[in-house]
């Protein structure tokens, strides 16, 4: 009888200490996860970097670029002049460009606030002026970006950096009304400096464009001798942190501490494990379903030169409102008028099946067309439709797309019967002696999976006076025809 009851006890008394070891483990589990908790709070504390040249993150840093365009002196660099002048004259005469490295920020951070200061120390007349700070989309140089031209080799789309769909995002501005008083002015830049963070390659910086009186501003850029008045720019951040994530996970492995005293349990959490060893094999048999995966295609169609010398696949010609029924596909000129509507427009098609094959996905389709002449300085946007019916290249004219077949609205005109009402693309042509490109990825996909659906391509002016002149497939100097660059993965 004592023996039971001292059994007994023992038993009583060994799952108090069972007890007792659970609570202590459950509090220390708590404890940890707090402290991981607080861990992971202090390392998500936002943090604030200043961008300024020889001055912050440190004396080190170089990482700011600006200058500034003229219409006065067009072909005139001043990336190393002691001052950024804006005008808004003529649409903003003289504009500022402006950008920061801050490559030392992780690209996963997320940016709580970015304001970009600039000292005003001149201006010409007593008025204020709004300046706005658009993002640019083109890649420019400090040292050689002028009116004309973004680089010594690359010209703008529109001079002065002027077209708001490829030079710049017309729809990123931020205005900032500055007076006339000697101080530092600040453009909140927190959606475009979240971007950049993100996609480091995007980062070309703001243009900043006046509109307002005819009044000069003159600001310091980053070049001038006295530190306190550089450009500068205020990026808070947080940036996010992983290492809290495995403290965490490690707390919670503790939990076999507990029940690996007694035998029975450790048997039971050693069970599991070939399980998880047994999910590694179907793991292995994924890796071998990505190796058929063909790798892009990239194919060039231009007469006489691509996929092949024997290539005779690009049609081309023009239609003219001037003569209806005169037919230009022999002619080795395409023209584009934006007079009246647009009186001249052009008319292109690459044949394609031979060489995709149909089910292809198509990467990138661009369109290019080599400029050589305009009537006037003016610059136009020229705009790219889907052709919905066939046409002949010798025998369309303004008033029929093939012979004894006239368009349902001259001109290729009929929505819906002769081309789509929606353009694919626009690019804006300014300067001549260049390709300008259109990017027609979505349509050359749709010819790529129905043939039969390839009419190619209606080129229209936009509403400007300007006579564009553009080589066709038919002009002798080969490597300035029209061509069609198509990158491709096959089906």
């Amino acid at each position: 009888m004592k023996d039971k009851l001292t059994t007994n006890h023992r038993v009583a008394l060994w799952r108090r200490v069972a007890i007792l070891g659970l609570a202590l483990l459950l509090l220390l589990s708590l404890i940890a996860s707090a402290t991981g908790q607080a861990g992971a709070a202090a390392a998500a504390a936002p943090t604030t970097l200043v961008f300024q040249d020889n001055v912050s993150p440190d004396a080190a840093y170089q990482g700011v670029a600006d200058t500034y365009l003229s219409l006065y002196e067009p072909n005139t660099a001043y990336g190393t002049a002691a001052t950024m002048r804006i005008n808004p004259n003529v649409g903003g005469r003289e504009r500022g460009l402006i950008k920061f490295d801050i490559s030392r920020i992780p690209t996963n951070a997320t940016v709580l606030d970015a304001t970009m200061h600039l000292y005003a120390w001149y201006w010409s007349q007593p008025f204020s002026l709004n300046i706005t700070a658009y993002r640019v989309k083109t890649h420019w140089n400090e040292f050689t970006a002028t009116w004309n031209r973004a680089t010594a080799s690359e010209f703008w789309n529109a001079p002065g950096c002027g077209d708001p769909t490829f030079d710049y995002d017309g729809s990123s501005g931020v205005t900032r009304v500055v007076g006339n008083n000697r101080d530092f002015f600040e453009w909140n830049l927190t959606s475009m400096v979240q971007q950049w963070v993100s996609s480091p390659t995007s980062n070309e910086g703001v243009v900043l464009i006046a509109d307002g009186l005819s009044v000069q501003y003159q600001f310091r850029p980053s070049e001038i001798s006295s530190y306190s008045v550089r450009p500068y720019l205020v990026v808070t951040y947080i940036a996010e942190v992983q290492t809290p994530t495995p403290t965490r996970t490690a707390t919670r492995s503790a939990t076999p501490t507990r029940t690996s005293s007694p035998t029975a349990t450790a048997t039971s959490q050693y069970s599991p494990t070939p399980t998880r060893t047994a999910t590694v094999t179907p793991t292995a048999t994924r890796v071998p379903t990505s190796t058929p995966i063909p790798p892009p295609e990239r194919r060039l169609f231009q007469q006489g030169r691509f996929p092949t010398e024997e290539y005779q696949g690009a049609s081309d010609t023009y239609i003219s409102l001037y003569r209806p029924d005169a037919n230009w596909g022999s002619q080795d000129t395409l023209l584009i008028n934006g007079r009246n509507g647009g009186s001249e427009r052009a008319l292109l098609r690459f044949d394609l099946a031979d060489d995709i094959p149909t089910g292809a996905h198509v990467l990138s389709a661009k369109l290019s067309l080599y400029a050589w002449s305009r009537r006037t300085l003016f610059g136009m946007r020229v705009a790219a439709y889907p052709v919905v019916r066939g046409w002949g290249e010798h025998s369309a004219t303004w008033n029929q797309a093939s012979e004894h077949n006239p368009w349902d609205v001259a001109g290729c005109a009929g929505i819906g019967g002769d081309r789509l009402e929606d353009w694919v693309t626009s690019r804006f042509v300014y300067f001549t002696n260049r390709f300008y490109e259109w990017d027609l990825t979505p349509l050359v996909q749709r010819w790529v999976d129905n043939p039969g659906a390839n009419d190619g391509v209606l080129l229209f002016g936009l509403g400007v006076d300007q006579e564009l002149r553009f080589r066709s497939a038919e002009w002798i100097v080969a490597d300035q025809r029209p061509f069609l660059a198509v990158t491709f993965v096959a089906p």
